[in-house]
C-alpha cells in the first residue's frame, strides 16, 4: 500500500516545496499559482501522451490526455480571471497619491540592522551586479516574446539612476529622504513603454487605451536602535478594460520573476547597508 501511495506522497512534496519557494519570492497569489500549476500539470499530461509517466499514475495515453486539457483549463482560468480594483482611502505614503486605485499588487519588506541615513545611502549604490538572476530572468521574459538575442548585463550601473533615465521606460515621480517612486505607462506585453512622460503631471494624465499604469516605491521605516525596515510595493491598473484584460495575462505571467527581484534587490539594499555599518 505504501509504494502505491508514494507516487501521491512525492506530487505533494514536490508541490510544497514549489509552493513555499513561491511564497518567499512573491506572496502566493492564487491566480499566479494557477497558471503555473496549469503549466506543470499540462506539461506532464502533454509527456503522457508521447509516454505515460506511470509513476505519476498516468497510466494510459488517455488518461495522459485527459491531463494535458485539465492543466490547460487550469492555465486558461488563471490567465483570464477577472480583475477587482482596490481604492486606497487614506493616504499613508507617496505611492498612495501617485496610485491610489489599482488591480494588481506585490509588496516585499526587509529589516535591516543600520539607520534609515545609511539604508538610503545603500539604496542609492545598489547596482544591477548585486541582483544575480536580474539578467537571466530578463533573458526569459524576451524570449517568451520571441527575442532570442543575448542580453548584455547592465553590470555595475546603479538601479535607480538606470530607472530615472528617461530611455528606461521610467519616470521619476516623487523622491525624498525617506521615499522613492517611480511610474511606468504603456504596453509592457508588447515591450512598447510610453516615453517621454512629463514627471508626475504626465503620469497622471497618461490615459491612452488598451494600456497599463504602474508604479512602485522604496520606502525606508526607522524602527529605532539602529534597525531600519524598507518596504518595496509595485502596484498597476490598466486604463480600461481591455488594457486591464491584457494587463492581468502579462501580471500573473511574471509574478514570480518580478517577486524574485524585487526580493533580491530588498536582500542587496541590506547587505549593502549593513556592511558600512
Amino acid at each position: 500500500m505504501l509504494s502505491k501511495g508514494l507516487p501521491f506522497l512525492l506530487i505533494v512534496a514536490i508541490a510544497s516545496g514549489l509552493l513555499l519557494l513561491f511564497n518567499y519570492f512573491a506572496p502566493l497569489e492564487a491566480t499566479s499559482v494557477a497558471v503555473y500549476a496549469g503549466l506543470t500539470i499540462a506539461l506532464a499530461g502533454l509527456a503522457s501522451v508521447v509516454k505515460p509517466l506511470r509513476f505519476f499514475a498516468i497510466r494510459s495515453r488517455r488518461t495522459g490526455l485527459l491531463v494535458l486539457v485539465a492543466g490547460m483549463a487550469v492555465t486558461f482560468a488563471g490567465l483570464f480571471w477577472p480583475a477587482h480594483s482596490v481604492r486606497i482611502a487614506a493616504r499613508h505614503n507617496h505611492l498612495d497619491e501617485v496610485l491610489p486605485e489599482y488591480q494588481f499588487v506585490e509588496r516585499h519588506e526587509v529589516r535591516i540592522h543600520a539607520t534609515p541615513e545609511r539604508v538610503a545611502a545603500a539604496m542609492e549604490e545598489t547596482t544591477f551586479d548585486d541582483i544575480r538572476v536580474f539578467v537571466a530572468l530578463m533573458q526569459v521574459r524576451a524570449m517568451a516574446y520571441g527575442r532570442f538575442r543575448r542580453m548584455p548585463s547592465p553590470g555595475r550601473r546603479k538601479i535607480l539612476a538606470t530607472f530615472a533615465n528617461p530611455r528606461s521606460g521610467f519616470v521619476p515621480l516623487y523622491q525624498d529622504s525617506r521615499e522613492v517612486v517611480m511610474g511606468m505607462a504603456g504596453r509592457p506585453w508588447a515591450n512598447a513603454p510610453a516615453l517621454g512622460l512629463d514627471g508626475a503631471a504626465g503620469f497622471a494624465a497618461y490615459d491612452a487605451p488598451d494600456a497599463m499604469k504602474t508604479a512602485f516605491n522604496l520606502l525606508v521605516e526607522d524602527e529605532g536602535g539602529g534597525w531600519s525596515r524598507v518596504v518595496t510595493e509595485t502596484r498597476a491598473r490598466g486604463t480600461d478594460g481591455e488594457g486591464t484584460r491584457r494587463m492581468a495575462r502579462y501580471w500573473r505571467l511574471i509574478y514570480p520573476g518580478s517577486g524574485m527581484i524585487r526580493r533580491m534587490w530588498l536582500n542587496a539594499i541590506r547587505d549593502r547597508a549593513e556592511r558600512a555599518s
